[in-house]
């Protein structure tokens, strides 16, 4: 092994030096040449020669460099003072220039300042080139602009005009409303127009914007308001389509949000009511009455200080009002399936109608026929009521109304009670001769009683006002024996004891007194009377009728020494009717001791829906008639009644018309008696009312506020013609009585 050694150590002393002159190469040339190198200043075409640019705070510096070999960075000097580097292509520098000086103090010519650009390669060479620079660093100045802020401008023509300077010169200047170019100016005339018309109202802004060549930019911005629209006019008592009938006060509200108001033009039509200027009240009254009915347009054009017009209209309607109605939260009454309120002329023609719901609070009834206030109606209120076994209508006419003699009708909620009773009560009755309790006769303010002679009981129903708190509390039982001519009453309130008994001694008589009247006569003989007087204990029950009868009969004959009655001093205060032939008197106070007849005449006949009358007599101001069905009439199966009271002036009226019925109310059950001309007449009036003069009197004092008569006049008196001899009928309905 170590023979070897040296042998192998030659070897491979011998392999290297036999592979290391193979491989050997001749060493590169190095690189001697310079990069390539031009630049170009943004915004400038003649960079990199000899003739100066201007320049503004900044510059952006854009390099061409190449090399064979790389480049390793290109760098900017300015005076030699190195001020930017970038290794990457594009090669791009951006210098801040903002601290370099712009001109001499002294001469105030720009200095110049030499901007380099060196390019080295990656061998080290380098290139370069220079420019002459100076820099400008003041900005225009805008200034004089003639619009100012928050100016109010409108129309197509609205001049502006400004100024501007600058040290140098200026490249450009453009004008932007919004941010959006308006135009762009190349001489020295510094005006332009704005045009508002296609602006929106309301805040905008004008900016001018002013480029010197050194790429100084100023710029000037004014915010000003366009207002190109007329005053905003709101009338609040007015809606789209409204009913006018009566005058009603228009208090328009006008604005505008950018301009003073100076005129409001109001007109109906083209008919001016009103020129207002300078104000604002803008108030007026208008008067449908001065215009034809119709359909038409109010009219409110405003004008605002620019001279900007709008224009407002609102449809109206124009009728004639007929009659305002009111009714009170409790009038409605469930048990009529439908109730109607309409308005006809004298002769019957429909004007207009309207259904009674039991939230209705008013209802106004007109016409579109021209109508003056004294054009003479008539009103009616229809009721229908139906059952399992017929149906029933009641209608309540008010004719010779006009529109200045009753413009309102304020109803009252009258009593309606319970439809059973709600506390019958039944007590035994002992130690009573069975003649005297025939006597036994109770009536008042929605109570009645009786005595049932085969169980020897007496019965008493109340029955509850629904319709409000009014209810009596106390019960007037009379006891009156007939062949004794005895009168005693017995009053109790309606907390009886379960065990109590009628005995004859809880009857007393305090009090009552056996009275007379002398039928007087204006003509004929006497042939009957009746008298029928109730008490009311307190003032309370007067005002609201609340009632308890003292005594009610009648008489066929006349007794020697005048017709007798029993009267009772228990009572606060008294109302009495008294009736002597076709002579019927309603009044209150104590009864009279004679009553003298009315030298009165009423007479009617019944044709074609028409009633004829023939009356004579003086002092008369208020007709009724009476319409009612004696007994139901069958038609179709069913039962079918109906009462119609109507109220006329009586001084005027020889003829009364129906009025034609509504087509909302002929599926009624009476309208084919209506129709076939068979309705019967049981009574025609004629009355007067002490301390009521006439019949608009009538409507204004009792009609209007829906007023008990007798609380308004203590006497009425009345002459009648009755279908029943010996029979007045009452008739009462909750708008008469």
């Amino acid at each position: 092994m170590k023979k070897l050694y040296p042998y192998l150590t030659l070897i491979f002393v011998l392999s290297l030096f036999s592979c290391s002159s193979d491989s050997e190469e001749p060493a590169p040339e190095p690189d001697v040449v310079a990069p390539t190198a031009d630049f170009e200043i943004a915004g400038f075409s003649n960079s990199s020669s000899s003739e100066p640019i201007v320049v503004s705070n900044q510059i952006e510096i854009n390099i061409d460099a190449r090399d064979a070999g790389g480049v390793a960075k290109v760098e900017a000097f300015i005076n030699d003072q190195k001020v930017g580097e970038d290794t990457t292509a594009p090669y791009q520098i951006i210098v801040d220039i903002s601290g370099y000086a712009s001109k001499h103090f002294q001469t105030g010519k720009f200095r110049d300042y030499t901007l380099k650009i060196v390019v080295t390669d990656t061998s080290g060479n380098t290139a370069s080139q220079e420019q002459i620079i100076n820099i400008d660093n003041e900005l225009p100045v805008i200034s004089e602009v003639s619009l100012e802020t928050e100016t109010v401008i409108n129309g197509e023509t609205n001049e502006v005009t400004f100024n501007i300077a600058d040290n140098e010169s200026l490249k450009e200047v453009k004008t932007y409303i919004n941010n959006e170019l308006l135009s762009e100016i190349v001489d020295d005339n510094y005006q332009i127009n704005i045009d508002t018309r296609n602006l929106a109202d309301g805040g905008n802004t004008f900016s001018i914007e002013a480029t010197d060549i050194a790429d100084n930019t100023a710029t000037f911005e004014v915010a000003f308001i366009v207002d190109n629209t007329g005053p905003e006019m709101v009338v609040p008592d007015l809606v789209e389509g409204q009913i006018l009938d009566e005058t009603l006060s228009i208090v328009p509200e006008v604005t505008d949000a950018f301009s003073e108001v100076v005129s409001l033009e109001i007109l109906f039509g083209d008919t001016q009511l009103a020129l207002i200027e300078n104000a604002s009240d803008y108030q007026i009254d208008f008067n449908p009455e001065l215009f034809s009915t119709g359909t038409g347009l109010l009219r409110f054009i405003g004008t605002d200080s620019l001279g900007n017009v709008s224009e407002t209209s609102i449809s109206i309607e124009i009728l004639r009002r007929l009659i305002a109605i009111n009714f009170p939260a409790s009038y409605y009454n469930p048990v009529f399936a439908r109730i109607y309120v309409f308005a006809s002329t004298m002769d019957g023609e429909i004007l207009d109608v309207k259904r009674i719901f039991e939230d209705t609070q008013r209802i106004v009834l007109r016409t579109d026929i021209e109508i003056n206030p004294d054009s003479e109606f008539m009103l009616t209120i229809g009721e229908y009521q139906t059952g399992a076994f017929g149906n029933a209508s009641e209608f309540t006419t008010l004719q010779n109304l006009t529109p200045s003699s009753l413009s309102t009708i304020n109803l009252k909620t009258y009593p309606r009670f319970e439809a059973g009773p709600t506390q019958p009560l039944r007590f035994p009755a002992t130690g009573f001769d069975p003649d005297d309790l025939l006597g036994i006769s109770s009536e008042g303010f929605g109570y009645g009683g009786s005595f049932f002679r085969e169980t020897s009981e007496l019965s008493l129903d109340r029955r509850r006002n629904i319709s409000s708190t009014i209810n009596t509390d106390f019960i007037y039982l009379p006891l009156f024996n007939f062949d004794l001519n005895e009168y005693s009453y017995y009053v109790a309130d309606w907390e009886f004891p379960s065990d109590f008994v009628l005995t004859p001694d809880i009857f007393v008589s305090e009090g009552v007194e056996r009275r007379t009247y002398e039928p007087i006569l204006t003509s004929g003989s006497y042939e009957s009377s009746n008298i029928w007087i109730a008490g009311y204990f307190n003032e309370d029950e007067f005002q609201n009728n609340v009632y308890h009868r003292i005594y009610g009969i009648g008489y066929g004959f006349n007794p020697q020494g005048g017709i007798p009655y029993y009267f009772n001093n228990i009572f606060h205060k008294y109302r009495y009717n008294v009736r002597i032939n076709n002579y019927y008197t309603e009044r209150t106070g104590e009864p009279l001791n004679s009553f003298q007849t009315l030298d009165w005449a009423v007479d009617y006949n019944f044709a074609n829906n028409e009633i004829d009358l023939v009356k004579n007599g003086n002092g008369h101001s208020v007709g009724k008639i009476f319409i009612n069905s004696d007994s139901p009439v069958v038609i179709d199966g069913l039962n079918v009644s109906y009462r119609w009271n109507l109220l006329f002036d009586s001084e005027k009226m020889d003829k009364i018309v129906l009025p034609k019925i509504p087509e909302e109310i002929q599926t009624w059950g009476f309208y084919q008696i209506y129709e076939q001309n068979t309705m019967e007449v049981q009574q025609a009036e004629i009355k007067r009312y002490d301390g009521i003069e006439s019949y608009n009197e009538y409507l204004d004092k009792v009609i209007k506020n829906n007023e008990f008569s007798y609380l308004v006049s203590p006497v009425m008196e009345s002459t009648f013609k009755s279908s029943v001899n010996g029979v007045y009928f009452r008739a009462p309905h909750s708008l008469l009585d």
